[in-house]
């Protein structure tokens, strides 16, 4: 059984200022230069450090890119859901 309550951290999605201190610390640093948009997934890319990167991949170890919306990016690191603005 889930622990979760709803409206915590398992489906609520952060921005990165809400995010734990030591969770911050530990984010390895992403730079979002340029992306594409599309109401089809297969379509969607960002380009994080300089690599496309596609919904489901990883743009660093241990951080997820779960889905890309119009003007932000929704990514996970250690389990939390966070919101990142391009």
């Amino acid at each position: 059984a889930s622990t979760v309550m709803p409206g915590t951290a398992g489906d609520r999605i952060l921005s990165l200022s809400e995010l734990p201190d030591d969770v911050r610390r530990g984010l390895p640093a992403l730079a979002v230069s340029g992306a594409t948009y599309s109401e089809t997934p297969a379509h969607r890319m960002l380009i994080i450090n300089g690599q496309v990167v596609r919904e489901g991949e990883e743009p660093a170890p241990g951080v997820m890119l779960e889905r890309i919306q119009l003007k932000s990016a929704i990514l996970r690191y250690r389990g939390l859901r966070y919101s990142v603005p391009y």
